[in-house]
């Protein structure tokens, strides 16, 4: 592969590109212009919505100190209003308390059965003049309230435009904050929902006495909300910006766009619009469903000093805001027509970049390439056998690259490279055919050592056991024992044959269930069979519902002959043998089967314990020590675990998990 290119440096090709795209100056200042002209917009916008929102509080202020004054003028008339009152609280003072009540309960009583259309005349303790009077002075400012009532220091009814009223009202929140015991207090309440489609607000204000200081009743304005309506109606920001008016609880009281308490303002925003002065800020979310809005605010403050429990424990603001999308319409008017001259830039000069980047990018796809191809055939070689290893090799892994710069010096390096792993491949294949025949050495020599340690001590004793035979002096009893020799030494010859057999070869393994119990009982009648020494008692114990193996039983019987006879060896003394089988207790899929060999014999220390699967070891003066490592393969090849816990003069524990046989 060849790429042939005038001679010039990798880092000049580098600098000519970023010239190239040196534009980027260019987008930074234009980002720039726009950040600062989106920023001017807000400041603009955001005073303007200021000033609307503090003139709108203003209006609204205005608005609620004008009807505070009107309730006042009308609360101080001294020949209608403050007389009717002084009269019904003097009336009160030549009764006892409880005929009080009881005239009230009865009036009241009264007031509703004329409410009711039961009686036909006004009762005659609602004072006519008053009626009239308020009747009258009503008609100065038509549709403007919903009712005017005048009630006296008990709370009763003097005089009352529309019926709807109650009689008592001493109870309620409007007149206990008006009176003030006796104090007298200026209440305005929030704007609510009297009947459906009909928003009120109240406002209560003492009757004082002639020497205006002591409340002797209240007088009560329900003002319909559309005269507070006209304050904010007016606000228009656009197509779709408009003014509210809400409390500190987000609750828009005034909202032209949906209906009062319809819709909450989120408490961040509110956060932000709590303040003691107006101003304005971006909101995040402004309830309306725009977001990075700009809203303008204006805390209410009155003249006229209210009680705590006024406008429901609150405080006013006027809001105004505008749909974001109307109010960066420049903006985006301006971006869009940036980015329609940036993406034609960006159009040409990425044409030109992938030109240039192919030029430079080329060589260096070409040794990623190679060096790709040389990975996988590294990962071949480690996966390959020894005959296609030594077949292998990666002398045909070369690049030519002619360019001149940096990336023909790359190119070099990365041949150098490759000479350098074929001669350290043909080191490794040398040195690991020498690994293989030394270890087949080692092997067969550890083999035939074990296996001549074990046959010359039998055959030692047969060949003596044989002369003894053949000696004509010796008694029949003598020869019949000394025949018994021969055969114990051949049969452990057998033994230890076999053990090397398996430890060469392996047969696979042919499962097919079987109950637990008879593969125990199965191992330890044969276990019994070729006992020897001192006795041990035996407990078996197999666990109700304990499913049947799935296993070759003949190899799963050898293994725990095994694992038997080993304990048996480690109780030389005697002691107790504990075989148990359960099903295991941890569960999961697929099932197993847990069965444990206990013994109470002398234990395996920590050092030997780490190497009884090892070949060939073994502590004994006798065996082969392929015991436990055909075991631990038995097992295994059935698809189970083995574990071995042991400690010093305590016993050992071998646990066996095998396959459980489905249901």
């Amino acid at each position: 592969m060849e790429l042939g290119r005038p001679r010039r440096g990798l880092q000049k090709k580098f600098v000519a590109s970023l010239l190239i795209v040196g534009f980027t100056p260019g987008i930074v200042a234009l980002f720039a212009t726009y950040l600062y002209s989106t920023q001017t917009l807000k400041n603009t916008i955001g005073d303007s919505f200021q000033q609307l929102a503090s003139s709108t509080a203003r209006r609204i202020e205005v608005m609620i100190d004008d009807e505070i004054n009107e309730a006042r003028h009308l609360a101080a008339a001294p020949l209608t209003i403050r007389f009717s009152v002084v009269t019904s609280n003097h009336a009160y003072r030549r009764k006892s308390e409880s005929a009080v009540r009881a005239q009230l309960l009865e009036r009241s009583a009264r007031w509703e059965r004329f409410r009711a259309g039961k009686e036909p005349t006004l009762p005659g303790f609602i004072d006519q003049p008053t009626l009239l009077y308020i009747q009258n002075w009503l008609t100065v400012r038509p549709g403007e309230y919903n009712n005017i009532l005048v009630t006296d220091e008990r709370g009763a009814l003097i005089a009352g435009v529309s019926p709807d009223a109650t009689y008592l009202h001493g109870d309620e929140l409007w007149w206990r904050e008006a009176y003030a015991d006796g104090r007298g207090g200026l209440f305005v309440s929030d704007i609510y929902e009297e009947t459906p489609g009909v928003y009120l607000l109240d406002i209560a204000v003492p009757i004082l006495n002639d020497a205006r200081t002591r409340a002797i009743g209240v007088v009560k304005f329900e003002v319909r909300r559309d005269s507070l309506m006209k304050a904010i109606m007016e606000i228009r920001v656009g197509e779709r910006g408009h003014g509210m008016l809400l409390n500190t609880e987000g609750t828009p009281l005034i909202c032209p766009v949906l209906p009062p308490k319809a819709h909450l303002i989120n408490d961040p925003l509110m956060k932000q619009l709590m303040q003691t002065k107006p101003g304005w800020v971006v909101a995040e979310d402004d309830a309306h469903g725009g977001y990075n809005s700009i809203v303008g605010f204006a805390p209410i403050t009155f003249a006229n000093r209210l009680t705590e429990a006024s406008l429901g424990g609150n405080k006013w603001y006027a809001f105004v805001r505008q749909d974001p999308a109307e109010t960066y319409a420049p903006v985006y008017s301006l971006l869009r027509t940036v980015g329609l001259i940036g993406f034609g830039l960006v159009t040409v000069l990425a044409s030109l970049g992938f030109f240039i980047g192919r030029l430079i990018v080329k060589p260096v796809l070409m040794l990623q390439e190679q060096a790709d191809a040389i990975r996988q055939g590294v990962r071949d070689l480690a996966s390959a056998g020894r005959f296609d290893r030594a077949r292998m090799d990666t002398a045909g892994r070369r690049v030519a690259v002619r360019t001149g710069d940096e990336l023909e010096s790359l190119a070099l390096a990365f041949n150098q490279m490759t000479e350098a792993l074929d001669e350290s491949l043909k080191t490794i294949r040398d040195q690991e055919d020498e690994l293989v025949r030394r270890e087949k050495l080692a092997s067969v020599g550890q083999l035939l050592a074990a296996l001549a340690h074990d046959i010359k001590n039998p055959l030692g004793v047969i060949r003596s056991s044989a002369q003894l035979v053949l000696d004509e002096h010796q008694t029949d009893a003598v020869k019949r024992e000394v025949a018994q020799y021969v055969i114990d030494e051949t049969d452990r010859l057998t033994s230890r044959i076999n053990h090397f057999l398996r430890f060469a070869r392996q047969k696979p393994p042919e499962v097919r269930p079987v109950g637990v119990r008879a593969v125990l009982e199965a191992a330890l009648q044969e276990w019994r069979a070729l006992g020897r020494g001192a006795p041990v008692a035996e407990r078996l114990d197999i666990a109700p519902a304990t499913p049947d193996l799935l296993v070759d039983p003949d190899q799963v019987k050898e293994a725990l002959v095994n694992l038997l006879l080993n304990a048996r060896e480690a109780m030389p003394q005697g002691g107790t043998l504990t075989v148990s089988a359960r099903a295991d207790a941890a569960g999961g899929k697929p099932a197993m089967v847990e069965v444990r060999i206990a013994d109470t014999g002398a234990g395996i220390s920590p050092e030997h314990l780490k190497q009884v699967f090892e070949p060939f070891f073994t502590t004994k003066d006798y065996g082969t020590g392929l015991g436990l490592t055909n075991v631990k393969r038995l097992v295994e090849d059935n698809g189970g675990q083995l574990a071995i816990h042991s400690e010093p003069g305590r016993g050992t524990d071998v646990v066996l998990r095998l396959p459980a046989s489905a249901r």
